[in-house]
Parts: C-alpha cells; structure tokens; sequence
C-alpha cells in the first residue's frame, strides 16, 4: 500500500473516531428531556482531562448548558483523581452556583444531586448532609415530570438515607423510584433490592425476602449477574438472622462465586466479609480469617474502602482472641487506630452519627417552627373553622331541603307519568270489552297496544337519560307496565278465536300442511296475515325486529312454495 494510501486511511480513521466522541446536543420544546439525553451521554475519560474538556466544551458554549458543563466536568476530575478533590469541588460549587441563579428547581436539583453523589461515592457524610437536606426540601413539591432523571434521583437519595440509618424514609423514596422506574430493567432490579434491605433492617424479614427473591428472579431474567449475586447475599442475611448458617454459607459463596467471575471488587469484598462473619458465628475461624484475607486485599486497594478494612482488621482481632493467638495482633491495633482516626469525619461510624445528628436537629426546628405558627395562629384558625362550620351546615342544610323538594316534584312527576299510561292502558282495554269482540276490534285493540308500547318505551328512554333515572330504577314501575302490555296466552287465545272464525281456510291449512308449526312461529304467520309489519309483531311479542325478520326468513326457506300459498 503505498504512502499516500496509508495516510488516507489514517487520516479516515481519525476522523470516525472524533465524529464519535463528539456529544450530540438536542434543543427542542422539552428542556429536560434534552438535559436527560446529554446525561445519558456521560463518558468517562479516566485520566485524559484535555479529551474530556474537549468533549464537553459544546456545553460551554450554550448558555443555559453551562450548568451541565460544570457538573460533568466536576465528574471528569473526580473519574481523573479517582478521590473527594479540590477541582472537582470547585466545579461542582460553580454548577450549583449557576443553578441557583437560574431559578430552574429541576437543574438545582440534578446540580445537588451531582455534587452529593461525589461526596457520597467518596464517604464524606458530613459534607454532603445540608446539601442533602437542601435537596430533600427542594423535591418534595416536585412531581417526578419536573424532576431530571426522576427515578435515579429518587433512588439516590433512598440509598444514601439507607447508609444513614433512616430506612422509613429511604423507603419513601425508593418507592417513589420503583413507581417512575421501566420494569424488567437493571435499575428496577437495584430499587427493589434496596426495597428489601430496608425492610430487613426494619426487622420485616418476611417482606425483605419477597423483595430479595423479586430481585433474584428479575436478575437471572435480564442477564444481570452481578444483581443476582448481590440478592444472594441480601438473603443469605435473613438466613443468618434465623440461625440458618449453612444456607446463608452456599448463598454467600454463590455471591462471591459470581461476583469475582464478572470482576466486582466491591461486592466481592462486602460478600467476603459477610461470610467470614457467618463462619464466625458458625464457630469455624480458619475459614472466616480465609475470606477476610480475600476482602482484606480489595479494601486496601481503594481509599474510600476504609471503613470496610477497619471491618476486617476488627473481626481478625476477634478470631486471634478465639485462637488465644497473638500473630499480627499490634500491627493490626496500630492499623485500627489509623483507621478510626481518619474515620472519624468521613466514613465511620461516628461521620455517619454526625450527619444523623444534623438530619436529625434539622427535623427538631422544622417542628419548633411548625409549632411556633399552630400557636400564632391558632385563635384565628378556631374562629376561621367556626365559621367554616357555620357556612358549611348551612349551606348543607339548603342544599338538602332543595333537593329533597326537587325529588318530591320528581317524583310526583313519575308517579302522574305512571298513572297516566295505565289509565290508557285500562281505557284500551275497557273499549275492547264494550265492544264486539270480533276479528276487526282485536286488530284495532293491538294496533291502539302497539301505539301505547311506543310510547311508553319513549317515555322509560326519556327518563333513563335524564336526571330521574334513579327513580325508574328505584321503583320499576315504567318497565313493569311495559311488561303487562305484552300478549299474554290468554289474549292470544281470545285473538287466535276470532282469527280463525275471519280466516278458516288460511288456518285449517296452516294446522293441516304444517302440524309440526310451534306456537311462537304460528303467532308470527298470524299477525303477518293480517299486515302486522315487523317492528309491531316485535313489540306485541316482546322481542327483537331483527328476530322477527330472521324468522320469517327461516319459514320462507323452510316451507318453500307453500309460504307463498299461505298469503
């Protein structure tokens, strides 16, 4: 290949492999939906500071992204030190800073957040504990709509309440992640492991395990192993908890198995130590110095794992004193003592009771302030609910007496409604008993029936969709009338009598050809005879046109040429 070729190549190259580490920014009607797409694109650059402000710098540009610059840009050098450091923390002052002078809640928010995930991932409790608390106040009008990446930041401040002991409101807070998070996705899988482990150190172990067993199952289903073999030590802690070593042994092994397969120091170290405290209590010390050695060699490794190495040399300490031993025993005092020393304002226990203590003497004001206002105010507010009381029961009282005179009208109104047709009815009726009941008088009573069916079907719909619809359903009496109205076997007697006598022929040859004709299909023939159209058969049946129609086209098929015979 020659020189020119080679350079072309190279050149090509070059230019594919900027054009992918350039950021795309998008700027439509929905802000934070463009501030989540450029969070999503967050690299980490590891120790190559100049490839990361190069990165970044379109965000400098855009005034309203120069927020995200400062955030993102913090994270780079925190990435960069692999530590809590002074540039980082200028960046990230300066990020909270604009964001504050913004007057946009949601970028304080991330702005906060950001900075309180540093302190956090590098165990500087007391540092990040007024931004938290900050954060808390600042959140809790928000819906998750105006929060950026909701769910993550909800589950963010759950687990650092977690670490502080406060796991009722960690709960909260993991809930409120659980409801805006995808399913069936890695991050529902940490939430609901949380979930878990905040029930457990509430001492609810059966919904920790449901929880635990949740987060088991989803992991294996989404191919996260790593999850899985976290939810397997969660459990195996219920199972110590219930005196049941062997199997919270097999479930930590499995843990530490799968965890150093897919290289995840910090779970394998934290499942190591919790073995070892397992083989302790199981009283086999060997097997707990084993494993503490395994975690021992990780902590080390990482400065913000102190807290975990002081874990570790403490429970050594514990299996020299079982072994009436004294191997090791001042070099590790002497590395103890170093270790509460520099623990005691970051990771220790004594960080973690500090920012307790500040949450909790923060809550105590809110609730002296609280208090301070329900007395100021509390004269006016029995004298505001007096009168609140006063106007409600009246009103109340009006209200009743109107609509209980409304519903006597209305009611009036159905019953005169109800007396009306029956009177028709009765009339129709009386009309036909004067009369000679011949052929002509049936046909004119039926007609004069099918007219009030009408009509009293118009009446029943009328009410229904109006705002006496409670009465016909209360009382039934429009429908019950409705039903009276229809052909009994007594008035088909009387109507088939008088039939026959105007129409021998057409029924003698009905009976004769057609013996095997039921009653329902009889009635239909006779009515059609006497020009009853399909809609009138219906009503005086009781059914459907359409089930009249279908009939008469059944009859057609059935009896062929001697259906037409018929009329």
């Amino acid at each position: 290949m020659s020189a020119k070729k080679i350079y072309f190549v190279v050149l090509l190259c070059y230019a594919f492999a900027a054009n992918a580490q350039k950021l795309q920014i998008k700027c439509s009607e929905n802000y934070l939906k463009d501030i989540e797409s450029i969070l999503s694109q967050e690299k980490n650059f590891g120790t190559d500071t100049i490839a990361l402000k190069k990165y970044l710098y379109p965000l400098s540009q855009i005034p309203k992204y120069q927020i995200l610059y400062d955030g993102l840009l913090a994270n780079g050098y925190g990435n960069f030190s692999n530590s809590n450091n002074k540039t980082s923390s200028k960046y990230y002052l300066k990020s909270i800073e604009k964001a504050r002078t913004s007057g946009n809640v949601s970028l304080i928010v991330w702005s906060q957040l950001n900075y309180i995930n540093h302190l956090y991932y590098y165990r500087d409790y007391i540092k990040l504990t007024p931004f938290l608390l900050e954060l808390m106040e600042k959140i809790e009008p928000l819906t998750a709509h105006q929060i950026i990446i909701a769910d993550e930041t909800y589950k963010r401040i759950g687990w650092i309440l977690q670490t502080f002991g406060d796991y009722r409101k960690s709960l909260q807070y993991l809930k409120l992640a659980k409801e805006t998070t995808q399913k069936n996705s890695s991050q529902y899988a940490a939430i609901i492991n949380s979930i878990g482990l905040n029930f457990f150190h509430l001492g609810n172990y059966k919904m920790a395990a449901y929880y635990l067993n949740e987060t088991a199952k989803l992991s294996r289903q989404i191919h996260d192993d790593v999850r899985y073999a976290k939810a397997l030590g969660d459990l195996a802690m219920i199972s110590e908890k219930k005196g049941n070593f062997k199997t919270a042994i097999d479930l930590l092994q499995k843990d530490i198995q799968i965890s150093e397969q897919y290289q995840s120091d910090q779970n394998t170290m934290y499942a190591s130590i919790l073995l070892a405290e397992v083989f302790l209590k199981n009283n086999q010390p060997e097997e707990a110095k084993t494993f503490l050695d395994k975690a021992g060699n990780i902590a080390i490794a990482k400065s913000y794992f102190k807290k975990s190495e002081l874990q570790i040399i403490k429970l050594k300490l514990q299996i020299l004193k079982l072994q009436n031993s004294t191997e090791n025993e001042l070099q590790l005092r002497r590395r103890m003592v170093v270790l509460e020393d520099s623990l005691k304002n970051e990771d220790g226990d004594l960080a973690i009771n500090q920012a307790n203590w500040i949450i909790e003497k923060n809550k105590y004001q809110q609730h002296i302030d609280e208090a301070k206002k329900i007395i100021k105010y509390e004269t006016t507010l029995k004298k505001f609910y007096l009168i609140i009381f006063i106007m409600f029961f009246s009103t109340a009282l009006i209200i009743f007496i109107h609509f209980r005179k409304k519903y006597k009208n209305k009611h009036l109104k159905y019953e005169q409604k109800v007396k009306a047709l029956e009177l028709e009815k009765l009339k129709a009726e009386q009309q036909l008993n004067e009369v000679h009941q011949d052929l002509k008088s049936q046909i004119n009573y039926l007609k004069e029936k099918n007219n009030q069916i009408k009509k009293l079907k118009t009446v029943i719909e009328n009410i229904t969709n109006s705002s006496s619809s409670y009465l016909e359903k209360k009382e039934g009496k429009l429908n019950a009338l409705l039903e009276s109205h229809l052909m009994t076997d007594d008035n088909w007697n009387v109507f088939k009598q008088e039939f026959q006598k105007e129409y021998p022929r057409f029924y003698s040859q009905l009976q004769e050809n057609f013996p095997e004709m039921n009653e329902f299909n009889e009635r239909i023939l006779l009515l059609q005879k006497l020009d009853f159209s399909n809609n009138e058969t219906a009503e005086l049946l009781g059914i459907t046109s359409d089930t009249v129609k279908k009939t008469k086209q059944h009859l057609r098929k059935k009896l062929g040429n001697q259906y037409d015979s018929l009329f």
